[in-house]
């Protein structure tokens, strides 16, 4: 059973974002999930917790609104109907959304504290977890969560590393994985990237990736080489070929804004949706995939819930691609 420290406190998520037509029919994916609530007698194959907060955003000098984007995420995916054309049904999985982490009033730092030590919990029940940012650093206790508990591997979808060091020494959305590797010191060639872009990463950030060993594949390389080939090869060498647990982090900003306009740094160009819905149903099937997040959404600047929509499909698509996976033996 998923147990959380009592002194971490969640909101539960607002019913009002359920969409039903009423008909027997036409099921919508939310009112599949438990809200708020463990089933009695169930161990969930999933459990999803939104951290809406933007101060990373801020501190690194971003655009504010992302703190709004767990509440968008959901309102999409819950409209999103389960049927999926795969062998299995998405409603055979137990899907439990506790709500958001409650982050009102506290600083950036220990804002992270809770979250990792909130991950960790999920993580160490046994569960998959799936984080809504929230801006990008929420990647950095993400990840510090699941090594906590060993080797891992680090899989990033993104337009730009977020090596940036601390600004003030603080945080933010730009230092992650910098901080992962420097506080934490997270094994280098255990972290990939994929669909890093010219002209928005500094030459000193990709000198750093470099000179630490992390891999990388840029957008570039995805367009010749295709994603179906780069993100098996990626997933398999940090993953030791799958022996070790795996943490999978998108930030939308590395689709472009025709596709992703509600982000904190808009792109021009980018991964296609359809290469990030292949991307999160191939890890979705994978086992060893124990945690995913989306960062970046920010619903003030959506057009039509346009981002929002796409990061409730790859979530979607994700789990999916869970229930295709192996029954424990």
């Amino acid at each position: 059973m998923v147990f959380l420290p009592p002194d971490l406190r969640l909101r539960p998520p607002d019913p009002a974002l359920l969409f039903r037509r009423g008909e027997p029919d036409d099921p919508r994916l939310g009112e599949s999930f438990s809200l708020g609530h463990i089933p009695e007698g169930r161990i969930p194959d999933v459990v999803i917790v939104g951290v809406p907060q933007d101060l990373g955003v801020r501190h690194n000098n971003g655009r504010p609104g992302a703190a709004e984007a767990p509440t968008a995420i959901r309102a999409a995916l819950y409209r999103l109907t389960p049927e999926t054309w795969t062998r299995h049904s998405l409603e055979q999985l137990c899907i439990v959304d506790l709500g958001d982490l409650i982050v009102d009033g506290v600083d950036i730092q220990a804002m992270h504290a809770l979250q990792e030590r909130c991950v960790a919990a999920l993580l160490e029940a046994g569960t998959c977890a799936i984080v809504l940012g929230g801006g990008h650093d929420i990647a950095y206790p993400n990840a510090a969560a699941l090594f906590q508990q060993g080797e891992c591997g680090i899989l990033v979808f993104d337009a730009h590393p977020d090596v940036r060091p601390r600004r003030n020494n603080l945080p933010h959305s730009g230092s992650a994985f910098r901080q992962l590797l420097e506080e934490r010191n997270f094994p280098a060639h255990r972290l990939a990237y994929i669909g890093l872009q010219p002209f928005v990463v500094a030459r000193v950030h990709r000198e750093y990736l470099q000179s630490r060993g992390v891999q990388s594949c840029t957008l570039e390389e995805v367009r010749k080489r295709g994603i179906d080939t780069v993100l098996p090869e990626l997933f398999a060498a940090i993953s030791d070929r799958g022996r070790l647990p795996v943490y999978v982090s998108i930030d939308l900003d590395a689709v472009p804004s025709a596709f992703a306009p509600g982000v904190s740094a808009p792109a021009t160009v980018g991964l296609l949706p359809e290469e990030l819905l292949w991307a999160a149903s191939f890890l979705g099937a994978r086992p060893n995939v124990r945690l995913l997040d989306i960062a970046e959404l920010n619903p003030r600047y959506d057009l039509d819930n346009r981002t929002a929509r796409l990061a409730a499909w790859i979530i979607a698509t994700f789990l999916a691609g869970m229930s295709e996976r192996p029954l424990p033996q």
